[in-house]
């Protein structure tokens, strides 16, 4: 029984590729008939022409409109607009806003790098490069001094305005150290400031503006109050991070410094008085012998 099985198998497939062929054979007979009549091939087209032309059903009619209907506004009702009655007319706020420094970089300072009072800001983003600008606490900003000049040439032979870097990895960008100069700022004194780096990196660019307004370094540096752009160096990043003193660190020591300075005044004072009164004695003794001698010589004359 298997063996017959086996056998009628393969007949009864070669039976179906035969007819496939055969139906194959009459759709090409066909379609060479119809090219051949045109007639026939205009008939075709008159009927696809009637298919297309034909006039829709009620049904379809009745589906169109309910469509219509439920894209109508009428079944959604809108509240008018004068009802305002669920609207807050404002809410006051009487904070600030937090700047563009604030919200995307991260404050770090070093506080008298050359002298007392040279501190300067490091403005770090969190893609980890640096803005470079004066701190709050730096002379230049203290005694309301005017900015006069910026210089970035700081060498006969060096110019900061000439770095020219490209690519992501900043090349052709000038080198720096900590010790590096960055600029020269004059003031109304004509007493220099040199501005050093406070890190090691790569100069990116230099505030060109304040070579035509030195004076918009007064602004913050979100307003273009900002000396340079620095790529810091990423392996020593972390031992630079520790040598500078975060903006709470920098605020504990503008309090040190505040109190010693008010100490400071205080003992002036106090030196002063003393000054004063040991002035009033002797002035009184001064007075005194002069009326001792006054008196003697008035005796005498008696």
């Amino acid at each position: 029984m298997n063996i017959d099985l086996d056998n009628n198998e393969p007949i009864e497939k070669r039976i179906k590729f035969n007819e496939i062929e055969n139906d194959s054979f009459n759709i090409l007979d066909d379609k060479s008939n119809r090219n051949k009549n045109p007639e026939c091939q205009e008939k075709t087209d008159f009927t696809d022409n009637e298919d297309e032309n034909m006039p829709l059903s009620k049904d379809d009619d009745d589906d169109d409109d309910d469509d219509d209907d439920d894209d109508d506004d009428s079944l959604f009702p809108f509240p008018p607009d004068s009802d305002v009655t669920d609207m807050l007319e404002g809410v006051k706020y009487h904070g600030l806003f937090p700047t563009i420094t604030d919200r995307y970089f991260t404050a770090y300072y070093k506080l008298d790098v050359q002298s007392y009072t040279d501190d300067i800001c490091i403005l770090m983003h969190s893609n980890r490069i640096c803005m470079l600008t004066l701190a709050p606490s730096h002379a230049i900003l203290q005694d309301d001094k005017q900015i006069t000049k910026v210089d970035f040439k700081v060498s006969n032979k060096l110019d900061r305005v000439q770095n020219k870097v490209s690519g992501k990895s900043k090349h052709g960008a000038q080198p720096l150290q900590m010790n590096s100069n960055i600029c020269k700022i004059t003031c109304s004194d004509e007493k220099p400031y040199i501005i050093k780096c406070c890190l090691i990196g790569k100069l990116v660019e230099v505030n060109e503006t304040l070579i035509q307004n030195p004076k918009l370094l007064l602004e913050p540096p979100h307003k273009g109050g900002y000396l340079a752009i620095i790529l810091p160096n990423i392996k020593l990043l972390d031992k630079m991070k520790e040598s500078l003193l975060t903006q709470e660190q920098y605020n504990l020591k503008m309090l040190e410094r505040q109190s010693t300075a008010n100490h400071l005044e205080k003992s002036k004072i106090c030196t002063s008085d003393t000054s004063l009164k040991d002035d009033i004695k002797i002035m009184n003794k001064k007075s005194h012998l002069n009326s001792d001698k006054n008196q003697i010589i008035l005796s005498n004359i008696s």
